[in-house]
């Protein structure tokens, strides 16, 4: 599992272009696959579309960029 250069916070997967936690670009090989309680909100991006769950820290959704917000 590889950190965001910018605030340390592991990556989520493969396809992670944004850091879950301070919205930074992720370089292409950031990665992994955990799940928790939040949910991306833009209703565009195809893992709110899904209701991917992000963990409990994430802010942001790593594919879009946009804010997270908690689903619990």
């Amino acid at each position: 599992m590889k950190n965001c250069t910018n605030c340390g916070a592991e990556s989520y997967r493969v396809e992670s272009k944004f850091c879950g936690k301070c919205g930074s670009v992720l370089p292409l090989e950031e990665v992994d696959k955990t799940l928790t309680q939040n949910i991306c909100t833009n209703t565009d991006c195809d893992y709110h579309k899904t209701r991917f769950i992000y963990p409990d820290d994430s802010r942001f959704c790593d594919i879009c960029g946009s804010k997270t917000v908690y689903a619990g």
